[in-house]
């Protein structure tokens, strides 16, 4: 059950996003937090959050924006921890061949992990992947809403071409989704730029692109508060 990722999903975001180019829209936190603050609004983030975790389809590319950065100004917001769940997960995605009881397992892990990981498609992808092996279509397709505007979400932050248009990024494994999505692979080499960027180096392409800009500022910011 190698490579699952769902990569038509992400070359129809990526299609669509570059499409739009230069109307980006990267995270102002400040507004952003004193959006999600309001308790009376549609914008206060529990609100939203529980829309999240309930595959509420109807949340909006606006929506989406403030639940996806609003989530580095939670308490709970922690980028470099791990799971022990994750290993488990890993574990059964290493295999070859994938059992029905494997698929069970999957969605148990898949599940536990993203109410914790609410936007780490490395954990939804799996999950979307064992439900359509298990007839659960409609949650798929819920969840494959969500994946989609996360995708979405980034490649409106930016094009990741140079340091004023990075993808503005919360997890460091949203650096390596982007380059799938996009259809580069990663050329082995990644730096830290002026403190606040992350230069990935991408394999050879037809379009001339050595490297693609993330802006993680906020992750490091994460760690700055651990101190």
């Amino acid at each position: 059950m190698k490579k699952i990722l769902s990569f038509l999903l992400l070359f129809a975001f990526a299609g669509s996003a570059m499409a739009q180019q230069n109307n980006f829209t990267p995270p102002r936190y400040k507004k952003i937090r004193k959006a999600i603050e309001k308790k009376e609004s549609g914008s206060y983030y529990p609100f939203l959050m529980q829309r999240l975790q309930s595959n509420d389809t109807t949340l909006t590319v606006e929506d989406y924006h403030l639940l996806y950065y609003g989530y580095a100004l939670q308490t709970g917001y922690a980028p470099y921890a791990t799971h022990p769940l994750a290993d488990s997960l890993m574990s059964i995605l290493r295999k070859e061949e994938v059992t029905g009881q494997d698929y069970e397992a999957i969605i148990r892990h898949g599940s536990a992990l993203l109410l914790g990981n609410p936007f780490e498609i490395r954990f939804l992808d799996p999950l979307i992947y064992a439900h359509r092996m298990k007839g659960n279509q409609e949650m798929a397709a819920r969840l494959e809403f969500r994946f989609g505007r996360i995708i979405e979400t980034i490649f409106g932050s930016g094009d990741g071409l140079s340091r004023e248009t990075a993808f503005h990024v919360t997890s460091v494994s949203h650096e390596y989704d982007m380059l799938r999505a996009l259809g580069f692979g990663f050329g082995g080499q990644q730096q830290l730029i002026d403190g606040k960027y992350d230069y990935l180096k991408v394999s050879k392409n037809d379009y001339g692109i050595e490297g693609m800009y993330f802006d993680v500022s906020v992750l490091l910011r994460s760690l700055s508060n651990l101190r």
